[in-house]
C-alpha cells in the first residue's frame, strides 16, 4: 500500500509539473488555445511510464517494447514525415510564419503532450532533487516574458506546486511528501492571489533594466513583429498608389541621412524580384537571419557576395572601404547599405536582420540620430577593369547559380514580341554578359529622356512595354523597370531596387535627401555576384563628384539602335535625378561615431552561464555520483568527501598527519554541529585500514552526517561551499 501511494503521489507530481509547463508553451504557439485534451494525454503517458516502473519485470518489458513501437510509428505508419512537419512548423513558426503551424496543429499537440509528460515524470523521479523542476518553470517564465505573454501566466501555477513541494522536502528530508502537499498548493495559490494586479511596488530602475534585456533577447531571438519596409513611395513616388508604377510623382525634400563615403555609393532599401506589368514585388519568402548569428554566417555570405568572386590575387575594385551613416529623420526599418556589405556595425540598440531577398533591417524603426557603419567594395557597372574581373570570375565554381537563375531571369507572359526583338537587337554580336547588360543600360540612358513631367499610366498597358515603345520617358523607376526587363529578356539574371544614391562632396560627406531617393538594377554574372546598373541619364553618361580618380571604362556596347517606328528624340537638355547641394553637406556635423559592435554577442554567455552552473550543480551532487559508483566502498568515500567539504567551508580542515578520527573528534569537541562526528571518523578509518567491508550502513552513516551539517552551514560557509563546488575540481577542494 505504502508503495503505490508513493507512485501515486509521484505521478500526481509529474502530471501538475507537466501542465504548469506544457499549458503555456501551447498558449504561446496557438493564441487562444483552450483545450483539454493535452492534459488528459500528459497524464496518460505519466500513468502508464508509472505503470511501467511499478515492477522490475514491467520496466524491462515496458524498455524493450516503447522502442520497437516508436520505431513502427516512424517507419510504417508514416510517423517520421508527421514528425517533420511539426517540426518545420515549429520552425516556421519562430521565424515568424505562423500559416504552417494550424496545418499539424493536432499532430503538433500530440506530441508535445507525449513529451512534456515523459520530461516531467524524469524531473520528479524519486531521488532526483528540485534542480530539474526549477529549471523547466525558470525556463517556460522566461519564454512567456521574452514573448510578452503575461495572460498565460495562470498556467504556470500547477508546476510551482511540484517544485514548492520538492524545494521542502530537499530541506526536510525525514517529512513525508504526502503531508507537504496540502500547504505547497495552498502556498502557491495565495502568492498568486494576493500578488498586486495592478499598482504593486515596483523598483523603476530595475523595471527598466529588466524590459532593456527582455527587448534585447526578444530582439534577437523572438523577432517576428510586423515591421515598415520602405518604399518611394515615402518621397513622392507611386502618385498612382503602390499597386502602379508611373505618374507625376510629388518628391520630397526633406533630409533622410547623413552620409560619410569616399566616393558615390548606392545605398540599397528594398529589393524586388517579381515584375506584374504594373509594380514590382518581391516573393522570395519572410524568413528573418539574425546578422551577427555565427548560424546564418554562410546564408549571410551567399546573399552578400562575400567570397565572390573567387579570385587568388588580389584586385583593388574589391577593396572595402568605410562608410558611415547617421540617420536625421525617422521612418522605416530599413538599413540602406551597400550591395557587398563585408562588416555590418550597428549603434546603439540597433539589432539588425537580413532576408533571402538580401534586405537589411532591424526590429524597429530608425529614428533621428540612430548611426551604423558599414564596410563594403564600392565598385558599379562602368568602373575601369570592372568588366575584365567579371569575365575572368565566369569559369569560376558558383553552385547558387542555377538557383539564381530560376529566381531572377522570370517574366510575365503577356510581354509583345517587339520588346524582346528590342532586347536581342541591342545585344546582337554580343557573347560577353557583362557586355549584353553594359548596351542595354547605354542604350537606355542615350534613346530615352529623363523628365518628371508624365502622364498617368494606362491600367490596362504594361508598364515597360509603353515606356520602350511609345513614351521612351520618364524617371528612375521607368529607367530601372525597363533595364531590368531587358536584361531578363537577354538571358541576364537581374532585379529591380530601390534607395538612395548618396553623391559625397569633395570632403567626402552628402546629407541625403529625398531627391536623391533613386530606383536602378542589378545584375548577377555567374562566379562574380551582383553588380549595380543604372540606366538613368546622368548617373552613368556623366562624372560624378568625388571620383575624380575613377574613369568610366569604354562603352562596350554598339551604336544605339532605333527601332522603324520610333520618332526622333528632341535634342533637349536633361534635368539630373536628385540633385544634392554639397555645400549643404560640407556645412553639417560630420555623423557620429557608433560605438563598436562586440564580435560576440553577449546576451549569449548571459543564457548559458547559469544553464551551465546548474548543469555543474547537478553533475557534482553527492547522490548523482553516489548512484553511478559501482561499488559500496566508492559510494562512502563519496559521502565522505561531501562531508569533509562542507566542513572545510565552515574552517575545519584536516591538518597534516591529523588522523580521521581525531579531526572528527575534534570537531566535535566545538559543539558547533549537532552531528556526532566522531563515529564517522572511526566507520571511515575501519574501512580504509582494516578488512572489514564496507556495508550500506556505513554509507547511510556517512551520508546523513554530510546532509546534516550541510544544512547547519552558517550562509557565508554556505555560499563558499557553493563555490568551490561549482569552480573548482574536486581534488583541490578538500584534504582527506
Amino acid at each position: 500500500m505504502e508503495n503505490l501511494r508513493r507512485k501515486g503521489l509521484h505521478a500526481l507530481l509529474a502530471w501538475l509539473l507537466a501542465a504548469g509547463v506544457l499549458m503555456p508553451v501551447l498558449g504561446i504557439l496557438f493564441r487562444g488555445f483552450s483545450s483539454w485534451m493535452p492534459l488528459l494525454w500528459a497524464g496518460a503517458a505519466i500513468l502508464l511510464l508509472e505503470a511501467a516502473s511499478f515492477r522490475r519485470s514491467w520496466a524491462i518489458a515496458a524498455g524493450i517494447a516503447l522502442p520497437l513501437l516508436l520505431l513502427l510509428w516512424i517507419v510504417a505508419l508514416g510517423g517520421y514525415q508527421r514528425l517533420s512537419d511539426v517540426l518545420i512548423a515549429v520552425s516556421l513558426r519562430l521565424r515568424g510564419l505562423h500559416s504552417a503551424l494550424p496545418l499539424v496543429r493536432d499532430d503538433a499537440v500530440l506530441l508535445l503532450s507525449l513529451a512534456a509528460g515523459l520530461i516531467a515524470w524524469l524531473a520528479v523521479f524519486p531521488g532526483a532533487s528540485y534542480l530539474p523542476s526549477l529549471v523547466l518553470c525558470t525556463g517556460t517564465v522566461l519564454l512567456l516574458w521574452l514573448t510578452d505573454s503575461p495572460e498565460l501566466i495562470p498556467w504556470l501555477i500547477p508546476a510551482l506546486v511540484p517544485l514548492l513541494l520538492l524545494l521542502v522536502a530537499d530541506r526536510h528530508e525525514q517529512t513525508p511528501l504526502w503531508r507537504v502537499l496540502p500547504w505547497a498548493a495552498l502556498l502557491t495559490a495565495l502568492a498568486f492571489l494576493l500578488a498586486p494586479k495592478t499598482g504593486g511596488f515596483v523598483v523603476e530602475p530595475l523595471q527598466e533594466k529588466a524590459e532593456e534585456m527582455r527587448k534585447a533577447i526578444a530582439d534577437r531571438l523572438f523577432f517576428t513583429e510586423p515591421r515598415d519596409v520602405f518604399s518611394l513611395s515615402s518621397e513622392g513616388y507611386y502618385p498612382e498608389g503602390p499597386s502602379q508604377l508611373g505618374g507625376k510623382p510629388e518628391i520630397s525634400e526633406h533630409s533622410v541621412m547623413q552620409v560619410s563615403a569616399p566616393r558615390s555609393v548606392y545605398l540599397r532599401g528594398v529589393i524586388l524580384n517579381e515584375y506584374d506589368g504594373h509594380t514590382w514585388r518581391n516573393t522570395t519568402g519572410g524568413p528573418r537571419y539574425l546578422w551577427q548569428s555565427p548560424q546564418t554566417a554562410s546564408t549571410r555570405a551567399r546573399l552578400f557576395d562575400m567570397n565572390l568572386p573567387a579570385i587568388s590575387s588580389e584586385n583593388a575594385l574589391l577593396t572595402a572601404y568605410p562608410v558611415a551613416v547617421r540617420i536625421l529623420s525617422g521612418g522605416s526599418s530599413t538599413l540602406f547599405v551597400p550591395q557587398r556589405v563585408r562588416e555590418l556595425t550597428p549603434g546603439g540598440d540597433m539589432v539588425p536582420y537580413f532576408s533571402n531577398s538580401s534586405e537589411v533591417f532591424i526590429t524597429r524603426n530608425l529614428q533621428n540620430g540612430d548611426t551604423y557603419e558599414i564596410l563594403a567594395p564600392l565598385f558599379r557597372a562602368g568602373d575601369p577593369g570592372i568588366g575584365t574581373l567579371v569575365a575572368a570570375a565566369s569559369s569560376l565554381s558558383d553552385p547558387s547559380w542555377p538557383e539564381i537563375v530560376s529566381l531572377y531571369t522570370t517574366l510575365p507572359s503577356h510581354l509583345e514580341k517587339p520588346v524582346y526583338d528590342l532586347a536581342t537587337e541591342i545585344t546582337a554580336g554580343l557573347t560577353s554578359p557583362y557586355e549584353k547588360a553594359f548596351a542595354l543600360q547605354s542604350w537606355l540612358s542615350r534613346n530615352c529622356r529623363y523628365t518628371l513631367d508624365v502622364p498617368d499610366h494606362p491600367a490596362n498597358v504594361d508598364f515597360v512595354t509603353s515606356f520602350l515603345l511609345e513614351t521612351r520617358a520618364g524617371y528612375c523607376t521607368y529607367f530601372a523597370s525597363a533595364l531590368t526587363v531587358l536584361c531578363r529578356m537577354a538571358g541576364l539574371p537581374a532585379r529591380y531596387v530601390e534607395g538612395y544614391l548618396a553623391v559625397p562632396n569633395a570632403a567626402g560627406e552628402a546629407v541625403v535627401s529625398g531627391l536623391d531617393a533613386h530606383a536602378w538594377t542589378e545584375v548577377c554574372f555567374e562566379g562574380f555576384g551582383w553588380l549595380t546598373f543604372d540606366a538613368t541619364p546622368g548617373r552613368t553618361t556623366e562624372q560624378l563628384p568625388g571620383d575624380d580618380a575613377i574613369k568610366n571604362e569604354p562603352d562596350p556596347s554598339p551604336a544605339p539602335v532605333e527601332p522603324a517606328d520610333a520618332e526622333p528624340q528632341e535634342s533637349e537638355e536633361q534635368p539630373e535625378e536628385q540633385e544634392t547641394d554639397s555645400s549643404a553637406s560640407a556645412e553639417s556635423d560630420p555623423p557620429a561615431a557608433p560605438p563598436a559592435a562586440s564580435s560576440f554577442p553577449i546576451w549569449i554567455l548571459l543564457l548559458l552561464l547559469p544553464a551551465a552552473l546548474i548543469v555543474r550543480g547537478i553533475w557534482t551532487s553527492p547522490s548523482l555520483r553516489a548512484k553511478r559508483a559501482s561499488a559500496e566502498e566508492a559510494r562512502l568515500e563519496i559521502w565522505f568527501r561531501e562531508l569533509a567539504a562542507a566542513l572545510a567551508a565552515e574552517g575545519f580542515v584536516r591538518n597534516s598527519g591529523e588522523t580521521v578520527i581525531s579531526f572528527t573528534q575534534r570537531v566535535d569537541r566545538t559543539g558547533r554541529f549537532s552531528e556526532a562526528l566522531g563515529t564517522v571518523g572511526e566507520c571511515v578509518s575501519l574501512v580504509r585500514y582494516s578488512t572489514a567491508s564496507c556495508t550500506p550502513g556505513d554509507t547511510a552513516l556517512l551520508e546523513t552526517a554530510a546532509r546534516g551539517v550541510r544544512k547547519e552551514l552558517a550562509p557565508p560557509a554556505r555560499l563558499k561551499y557553493w563555490l568551490r563546488r561549482l569552480f573548482m575540481p574536486a581534488a583541490r577542494r578538500i584534504r582527506l
